[in-house]
This record gives C-alpha cells, structure tokens and sequence, in this order.
C-alpha cells in the first residue's frame, strides 16, 4: 500500500462522510450523526494503522530484523473494539449508524483500488 494511496482513500473517505453523516442525521437525529462518523473514523483509523503497519514490517523484513506484529495487531483490536464499545455503551450513538459508517470505507477503497489499477495498466 502505497503512502499516495492511503492518502486518496483518507480523503475520499472523510469527504464522502460529511453528507453520509447529514442522511444519517436525518433519518435518525444526533444519535445518528455520532454513529456514522464514529463508525467512519474507527474504520479509518484501522485502515490507516493496518497501513502503517504494512509500511514498517516491510521495512523490518528488508533490514533483517520483525517488528512485534501480532502484538500490534492485538493491540490495533483492542483499542478500536474499546472505542466501538465505549460509544454503544454511552447511548450516545445509534447502532445502525454506527455499522453504516464502518460500512462506508470498504466500497471507497474498492472503487479507488479498481480507478488505480485501470490507470496502471
């Protein structure tokens, strides 16, 4: 994954949350806004992580030397899992929404995936 890459898809990404948190917002009120944009920045945040440590273990490999990969891992779960229960917990955001915003990164990155590989060719 290249740095350009994970740049495309964070913008495209928080462009397009903005007027998905609106229709969220309209169909289920405040709730809904903090849903969506709690599922949307969680799943971006993951992404990004997985992207830097995609970066940094290659770079480990190439220098001879792993960095602790699967303790990231756990780590990377356990605190998006805490900050997704944190906000079901608080009431504050409605579940639909919530799983809608993490629904949201997946076509972004397939669509921007597919423009990529169309123009590479």
């Amino acid at each position: 994954m290249g740095g350009e890459f994970v740049a495309r898809v964070s913008l495209v990404m928080l462009i397009g949350l903005a007027p998905f948190a609106v229709c969220c917002g309209v169909v289920a009120g405040w709730p809904g806004v903090i849903g969506s944009l709690a599922g949307g920045l969680v799943s971006l945040g993951s992404f990004r992580w997985i992207a830097t440590g995609v970066a940094r273990t290659s770079a480990a490999r190439a220098g001879g030397v792993l960095a602790f990969s699967a303790l990231a891992v756990g780590v990377r779960h356990l605190v998006l899992f805490g900050a997704l229960a944190f906000v079901l917990w608080s009431g504050a955001a409605h579940p639909v929404a919530l799983i809608a915003g993490l629904s949201l990164l997946p076509p972004v990155i397939l669509a921007l995936g597919l423009s990529a590989a169309r123009y590479s060719e």
